[in-house]
């Protein structure tokens, strides 16, 4: 995998390779997020799931976690 310069840490890294997200937000993510920065997002999710009981199939809920993503790595909205 590419080595990227991860806007979350700063550190260049291995770039988190193939992330489960669609359009902009998972291109983003492939090119400026390092994988350790990505694991720490995976595990985080799931608390962010729980503490706002959302629910990933619901269109609205999917859009909140997108949101709590970008705002995890620093990205644009």
């Amino acid at each position: 995998m590419a080595e990227v310069t991860c806007i979350r840490c700063g550190e260049t890294r291995e770039g988190a390779g193939k992330v489960p997200l669609p359009g902009t937000l998972g291109a983003e993510i492939e090119a400026r997020v390092c994988a350790v920065c990505w694991q720490e997002w995976v595990s985080t999710q799931i608390r962010v799931i729980n503490h706002y009981h959302l629910r990933p199939a619901v269109r609205e809920d999917r859009e909140k976690l997108y949101t709590f993503t970008r705002e995890f790595f620093g990205l644009p909205s």
